[in-house]
């Protein structure tokens, strides 16, 4: 029997958004793929149960290790990046996985300088503020 058509075309957006993730076609692609790989959880059979939580597996470490990389290597990442990158991670949370253990950390991180550019220029106080609201949702989760 032929692996469900679903896995095949999670395959190809998955790849593509792997090249990709940095632009909306990539994050289009990511959560196409991610959707599809859903579908094969849920309606297949358990071998291609299995292949699908693989290629989550290893698709969602690279991206999620790219995206850590360049994080931790331009603290002067712009707004707009900044605000696609955290699209790409929270694309994952759309789906029952295990993300990296340093997931959350990620996109705290990221949050927290999306903050820092929102609150520019702000009274130190607002800002403050905001993070303390970060944090509470943190600690809520």
């Amino acid at each position: 029997m032929a692996e469900p058509a679903q896995l095949a075309s999670a395959r190809k957006h998955l790849s593509l958004a792997e090249s990709n993730y940095l632009s909306e076609d990539g994050l289009y692609h990511l959560e196409e793929g991610l959707a599809l790989l859903e579908e094969v959880t849920l309606d297949s059979e358990a071998k291609y149960r299995t292949v699908a939580a693989n290629l989550l597996s290893a698709y969602s470490g690279t991206i999620y290790e790219s995206i850590r990389k360049l994080v931790e290597t331009d603290p002067a990442l712009p707004q707009p990046e900044l605000e696609h990158l955290f699209k790409v991670l929270l694309a994952f949370d759309a789906v029952d996985m295990e993300l990296p253990e340093y997931a959350g950390a990620l996109k705290i991180g990221i949050a927290k300088r999306l903050i820092d550019c929102y609150y520019e220029g702000y009274p130190a106080d607002e800002k403050q503020k905001a993070l303390e609201q970060l944090t509470g949702i943190v600690q809520d989760v």
